[in-house]
């Protein structure tokens, strides 16, 4: 028994310690060069003392394009190799704009469907929207690997989930809000232990169906509360009665800056139409407050500490800034709208 255990201990040492294959030496090689190309220019930009340098580094900004045809060339030549499926996956997440991104991408959907080692590139094609479905079907009917088939499943609903919270059209949305409950119920019954780069994908789902259940139009708003800038404490359900817009938005968010102005004119318009404006703000406390003198953020906030506080993960933003009306009675009239819309129709409503 003492022999039988040295033996496996000296194999498991040996295969621990076998070199990377040649392909994948190459592949990590050609990503390295790029990603340190990028790297470069990035710390470049950052020391950089007038704007005009700034300028010359924003422009200078390597493009990923050579990389993936050398990658691509690599994947034509070595198709039947196990190693070559992480050349596949890095042109489908870093070159996805470029000809040899969106060849790959077909190529996940039929050459390498089958394949293990796909899962991460698989996941990623939540972002990637309704085209990527029939690569995701593929993957969940020729896969026959845990991780890979769990990707495609947590991936596939996503893109519904997303497709049913942005449509216009309701028959459009019912049909994907049952096909991403379709996928997350099946991910939930078969994989619920499978875990992509050290997060659970049923973490994400669960997030998601909260949303299609609680953060709906006609739904009633799910709490919000804090502490503002001065320490003191207050909450959404304060303002039972009036039409609330809430605002979640952050300094470090280049997005919220142009609309902040708006939002104090809508605070100020609305003062005499039985209605308020609240933010959420996402930056650590000492951020926030420089950002609300910044800005003159003439509405009250309640300060979530971080992009992940409880109240933006509780709403599970995705997109900043987002937008809500909140009616007399608590419930969700708009959900990520316009901020014209919501005034317009606190300025029409009985």
């Amino acid at each position: 028994m003492k022999h039988l255990f040295l033996s496996l201990l000296l194999l498991g040492s040996t295969i621990a310690q076998q070199p990377a294959s040649p392909l994948s030496v190459e592949i990590r090689s050609l990503i390295d060069e790029y990603e340190n190309s990028v790297r470069a220019n990035t710390q470049k930009l950052i020391a950089a003392t007038t704007e005009e340098e700034k300028n010359k580094f924003r422009a200078s900004i390597p493009s990923a394009g050579p990389y993936a045809t050398k990658m691509m060339q690599l994947v034509q030549s070595n198709l039947d190799k196990p190693d070559v499926v992480k050349a596949v996956s890095w042109l489908v997440t870093g070159a996805a704009n470029f000809p040899e991104g969106q060849e790959a991408l077909k190529m996940l959907g039929t050459t390498f469907a089958d394949r293990q080692g796909i899962a991460e590139a698989v996941k990623q094609l939540e972002y990637r929207g309704l085209p990527a479905e029939p690569v995701l079907k593929a993957v969940i009917e020729k896969n026959m690997n845990r991780e890979e088939k769990a990707a495609a499943l947590y991936a596939l609903g996503a893109i519904h989930f997303k497709n049913f919270d942005a449509s216009a059209d309701r028959v459009s949305g019912e049909a994907s809000k049952d096909k991403a409950l379709e996928c997350f119920q099946q991910l939930n019954a078969d994989y619920a232990d499978v875990t992509i780069q050290g997060f659970k994908l049923t973490d994400f789902t669960a997030k998601m169906l909260f949303e299609m259940t609680n953060l709906q139009v006609g739904c009633e708003a799910p709490e919000i509360e804090g502490k503002d800038a001065e320490g003191v404490s207050f909450k959404l359900s304060d303002y039972r009665g009036k039409h609330v817009i809430v605002i979640f938005w952050g300094g470090w968010c280049h997005a919220c800056h142009g609309i902040l102005p708006l939002m104090n004119q809508a605070a100020a318009q609305l003062k005499d139409k039985n209605a308020v404006v609240i933010g959420v703000n996402t930056d650590i406390e000492t951020e926030a407050k420089k950002a609300l003198a910044d800005y003159q953020v003439s509405f009250r906030n309640i300060l979530d500490n971080t992009s992940s506080g409880p109240n933006t993960t509780l709403y599970n933003l995705r997109n900043f800034p987002t937008l809500y009306l909140i009616d007399p009675k608590g419930v969700i009239a708009i959900k990520n709208g316009s901020l014209e819309a919501m005034v317009s129709q606190i300025n029409t409503a009985k």
